[in-house]
């Protein structure tokens, strides 16, 4: 049978945190909890340390409504674009002109410096079957021998980061929708693309019908 356990009272209390001075540093939240209404010894340095956390707390939750709110400008931006290239999509009539309107529209979007739609040739075969063959999107970094392959140095400076969507299959592509930006983070694996993943499959069936 387990003892009961005893109450513990304030002078234990007392003497723990006396031995142990560094409690309210590894354990914050409990000072955050507590209600310092008295003035007893020691009590305004708790005080302050509580209205410095709440100050930390405060700008944490600042920088993260701000970061929310610039993610939610982004992809409403991000939406607004794919929106236009849907509709462009039944307004071309020939791979180049699609390619041409994709590119111009893709393009407005911050910090991507080239949007390039190309059809499959064969000295794309082996960066497809590199970057490609195990999904049918790659976004990180192309090495320079790459990067000529889809675009000239002359139009689009070396990419610090790209994004690539094979159409078709690695079996049977047909095409290469490519990004470019400027900014290294601007296009990693980390990225949502649920938007282009819809936009793909409906560039997939329009290539097909003019094909």
């Amino acid at each position: 049978m387990s003892k009961q356990q005893l109450p513990i009272d304030e002078q234990q209390i007392c003497d723990y945190l006396t031995r142990h001075p560094d409690f309210f540093t590894h354990h914050q939240y409990v000072l955050l909890e507590l209600e310092l209404h008295a003035q007893s010894q020691g009590l305004p340095n708790l005080a302050l340390q509580q209205q410095r956390l709440l100050r930390e707390q405060n700008t944490q939750l600042k920088t993260q409504l701000a970061t929310t709110a610039r993610l939610a400008l982004d992809n409403e931006r991000v939406f607004r674009l794919f929106s236009e290239c849907q509709r462009q999509l039944w307004r071309c009539n020939s791979f180049s002109e699609l390619a041409q309107q994709l590119a111009d529209t893709l393009c407005q979007s911050p910090h991507v410096i080239a949007c390039e739609l190309l059809p499959y040739r064969e000295n794309l075969s082996t960066m497809i079957h590199s970057r490609l063959s195990q999904r049918s999107s790659y976004l990180g970094r192309l090495s320079a021998q790459e990067h000529t392959l889809l675009w000239h140095k002359d139009h689009v400076p070396y990419a610090r980061s790209v994004a690539l969507y094979l159409i078709g299959s690695v079996q049977q592509p047909e095409a290469i929708l490519a990004f470019a930006s400027d900014e290294a983070a601007h296009f990693s694996s980390d990225n949502d693309n649920l938007f282009i993943d819809e936009f793909i499959t409906s560039l997939e069936l329009r290539l097909t019908d003019l094909a």
